[in-house]
């Protein structure tokens, strides 16, 4: 149980800070072109399947590298790591919403960051689900 409420606040407070943003950017930043409803619709996307892939996740979420289900379905029958994926893209999606290009250097900082933790969790689930998890993972993207 404790990992939904976590789970479930987290998303909470990300869609709390997304549409602050959103309605205080226009507001404080008058540069708003292509760039601004091209961002917004990238965060947007990316919110949505993030969204799905967390809830899909339920319990199984967690924020150190465990393996309680291997979860299959869903959004994850495609995509192993959604939330990594969907995460990276909403930040790229910010980035081009503020029109602050140098964020993609936090970006790519992040992205290795989290390249060393998807290692680390498909070590996990490798060890826990052992050819179940190598034929799942050959059969999805990224």
């Amino acid at each position: 149980m404790k990992n939904y409420v976590f789970n479930y606040l987290t998303l909470i407070l990300i869609y709390i800070v997304f549409f602050f943003v959103i309605i205080n950017h226009p507001i404080t930043n008058s540069n708003v072109n292509f760039f601004t409803y091209f961002g917004l619709i990238l965060m947007t996307i990316s919110l949505f399947f993030f969204t799905l892939a967390r809830i899909k996740l339920g319990s199984s979420f967690q924020v150190s590298a465990a393996a309680n289900k291997l979860i299959k379905d869903g959004i994850y029958k495609v995509i192993r790591h959604p939330i990594y994926l969907f995460g990276f893209t909403f930040i790229v999606g910010f980035i081009v919403f503020i029109q602050e290009f140098y964020g993609l250097l936090f970006l790519i900082g992040l992205i290795l960051l989290q390249m060393k933790r998807i290692k680390k969790e498909e070590q996990v689930l490798e060890e826990q689900f052992g050819k179940e998890y190598l034929d799942y993972k050959e059969h999805t993207w990224f």
